[in-house]
C-alpha cells in the first residue's frame, strides 16, 4: 500500500495549464480595448479625414444649400442632395452650375466650380451614396458633364481665373535679407522659431499650416556619419500620405539633410539643435518667451502659425505674395533651378505625381528676361549704323572712368551716355 503524501495530491501538469490559461486571459484583457460603440467608430473615421477636405466639402454643400434655399421659393421644391434620385440630381445640378455665383455676384473660377462638384460628390459618399458624376461611363450624368465643361470654358473665355494669385518662392537674395535684417538668427526665441519654420519648409518640403501644426519634436533627429552632420526628418501622415489602405505601397518621408555649412554663422545644424534643446520634447511650435531662447508649453495658435511666412517677410521688407506655401515652393523651385532630378524633388516635397511636381518648375524673372531678349523686335539698320557718340550721353552722375583709352574715345565724340553697355579693350 502506497503511503499518502504529507503534501496531499496534486496534478502538476493540470496546475501549469491553468496558470497558462490565466496568463492568456490576463493578456487578452490588457491587449484589447473594451467594446466600442458605433459613435466611437464614426469618430475614428471622422478624425482621420483630412481637415481641409472636410472644410471644402462643407463649403461646397453650403453653397449648394444656399442656392437650393433661394431656388425653392415658389413651386420649386428641391430635395436635399442626398435624397435626390440620379435623374433629379442630373436635372438640378445643370441649373445649379449655370446659376452659380459668389455672394457678391461675381463668378467662381473654373477650378472652383470643378471643386464644388467634387465637394458635393464627397458629401454623397459620406452618406454612402457612391456616385461619380464626372465618370464618362456613367450615362446618367452626361448633360451635367456637358454643362460643367461648357461653364468652365465660358469662364476662361471671360478671363475669370486666368490670373491666379499664387505664393512666391523666396529667392536667395530675399533669404539673405531675412538673415541680415535679424528676422532669422539666434537673437531671440522668435527669430530662432522663424528660422526653424522656414528651413523646415525649404529642407523638407513641409506644407503650409496643417503639416506644421501637428509636428512633434521627436520627428527631428540630429547626428553625423561619414558624410557629415545631418538633420533627419521623419514624416507622418499628411495630404499625400495618409498611411491607409490606398497608400500601402507608399512610404512616409524620411529625409536626411546634410549641413554642408556646418560650423558656419548660418549653420542649420546649430539652428535646429538650439531650438530642439530649448523645447526638449512634445509639440514642436510653442509660444516664444522673452529673455533668451525660451518657449512655453502652450502651442502657437493655428492662425498665428498660418501667418508665419507673411509676418517674417514683412518684417524683412520683402515685396511679394508670401504665404506659408512659399516655403514648400522655395524647396521645389530651388531644386529645379539647380538641375536636380524630379525623383529627388518629389522625395523632398512629397508629391506623388510628376505633373503635380512640375507646377513648381517656374522660370525666374532673370530667365524670363533672357527669353524676352531673344524674342525682342530686331534693331533697325539705321539704329545699328548710327555712331555710338550720337546715341549716347554721359550724365553728370556717371562714375569716373579709369581707363584712359576710354576717356580719349569719349573726348573725340563729345558728351555721351551709355545705358547697360559693356566695353572690352584689348
Amino acid at each position: 500500500m502506497e503511503k499518502e503524501s504529507d503534501y496531499g495530491e496534486f496534478n502538476l501538469i493540470s496546475t501549469a495549464e491553468e496558470h497558462v490559461k490565466e496568463e492568456v486571459k490576463s493578456v487578452v484583457v490588457e491587449r484589447f480595448q473594451t467594446p466600442v460603440s458605433q459613435v466611437e467608430i464614426d469618430t475614428l473615421i471622422h478624425s482621420q479625414t483630412n481637415a481641409n477636405t472636410r472644410k471644402n466639402t462643407k463649403w461646397s454643400l453650403n453653397i449648394f444649400n444656399e442656392w437650393r434655399k433661394c431656388r425653392s421659393k415658389g413651386d420649386n421644391d428641391i430635395p436635399e442632395l442626398q435624397d435626390m434620385t440620379a435623374e433629379e440630381l442630373d436635372y438640378w445640378l445643370q441649373r445649379f452650375l449655370v446659376e452659380l455665383r459668389k455672394m457678391n455676384g461675381d463668378e467662381y473660377s473654373p477650378k472652383s466650380v470643378y471643386y464644388i462638384i467634387c465637394g458635393l460628390m464627397r458629401h454623397l459618399k459620406d452618406h454612402n451614396i457612391y456616385i461619380n458624376i464626372l465618370e464618362e461611363a456613367d450615362k446618367r450624368f452626361v448633360l451635367t458633364r456637358k454643362v460643367l465643361d461648357a461653364k468652365m470654358k465660358e469662364l476662361v473665355s471671360k478671363g475669370v481665373g486666368c490670373k491666379p494669385k499664387t505664393a512666391d518662392p523666396v529667392s536667395n537674395e530675399d533669404e539673405d535679407k531675412l538673415w541680415n535684417s535679424g528676422v532669422f538668427g539666434f537673437t531671440n526665441s522668435t527669430s530662432l522659431q522663424y528660422t526653424v519654420f522656414f528651413y523646415a519648409c525649404k529642407l523638407f518640403g513641409l506644407r503650409g499650416r496643417d503639416e506644421h501644426r501637428h509636428l512633434e519634436a521627436d520627428q527631428f533627429e540630429l547626428g553625423n556619419d561619414k558624410n557629415g552632420y545631418y538633420i533627419r526628418y521623419i514624416g507622418r501622415n499628411n495630404k499625400t500620405f495618409t498611411g491607409g489602405l490606398a497608400h500601402l505601397k507608399l512610404k512616409n518621408k524620411d529625409i536626411k539633410h546634410y549641413c554642408t555649412n556646418y560650423g558656419g554663422q548660418r549653420c542649420l545644424y546649430t539652428v535646429f539643435k538650439t531650438y530642439l534643446d530649448a523645447i526638449e520634447s512634445g509639440i514642436f511650435y510653442r509660444k516664444p518667451l522673452q529673455n533668451g531662447i525660451r518657449y512655453g508649453k502652450q502651442p502657437v495658435g493655428i492662425n498665428k502659425l498660418g501667418n508665419f511666412m507673411k509676418e517674417m517677410c514683412q518684417q524683412a521688407g520683402l515685396v511679394g505674395n508670401y504665404t506659408n506655401h512659399s516655403g514648400k515652393k522655395t524647396c521645389a523651385t530651388e531644386m529645379y533651378r539647380n538641375g536636380q532630378d524630379e525623383q529627388s524633388i518629389m522625395e523632398r516635397t512629397g508629391h506623388r505625381s510628376v505633373e503635380a511636381c512640375r507646377v513648381y518648375k517656374i522660370k525666374s524673372d532673370e530667365m524670363q528676361k533672357q527669353i524676352s531678349s531673344v524674342l525682342e523686335a530686331p534693331i533697325s539698320a539705321k539704329e545699328n549704323s548710327e555712331p555710338v557718340c550720337k546715341k549716347a550721353k554721359i550724365s553728370a552722375s556717371s562714375p569716373p572712368l579709369k581707363d584712359t583709352r576710354f576717356n580719349e574715345f569719349i573726348n573725340t565724340c563729345g558728351p555721351v551716355h551709355f545705358n547697360n553697355c559693356k566695353f572690352t579693350f584689348m
